[in-house]
């Protein structure tokens, strides 16, 4: 199993630049699609989600770019680059990655969201509460 994954010179049996392909187009796909969410959920002011999700876009390009640079090392079968370790690393950090980021939509999301709308609730009420007080 280590000789498998630590294998210098892989060679050219990798049979999946298709897949790889497809899950850099998906990658570069969901990266536009988010970015244009993030953009009306900043301009609809839901500044929680801008907080939680500024950097998402981003990230999910450096993996594609990521996996695009591991994709041409392996065509080439550059030694000690193309080793099969990198490849699964790269997929393990973008599930981790990606698991993160669904857990904090879906449960810490929401949470933040009403923390933040009654936040805003109570300022209002102390603002009319203390209109017509004179400030110190």
């Amino acid at each position: 199993m280590l000789s498998y994954l630590f294998g210098t010179v892989p060679g050219d049996a990798f049979s999946y630049y298709y897949e790889m392909m497809a899950l850099i187009v998906l990658l570069v796909l969901g990266s536009i699609v988010l970015k244009n969410i993030y953009k009306n959920k900043v301009r609809n002011k839901d500044f929680v989600f801008k907080k939680l999700y500024k950097k998402t876009p981003n990230r999910l390009l450096y993996f594609a770019i990521g996996f695009i640079f591991l994709l041409v090392l392996r065509y080439e079968e550059i030694p000690y680059f193309s080793m099969r370790i990198w490849m699964y690393l790269t997929s393990i950090g973008l599930l981790t990655y990606l698991g993160f980021q669904t857990y904090k939509y879906f449960k810490v999301y929401p949470k933040e969201r009403d923390n933040y709308e009654a936040r805003k609730t109570v300022k209002s009420e102390d603002n009319s509460k203390n209109r017509y007080l004179p400030n110190k």
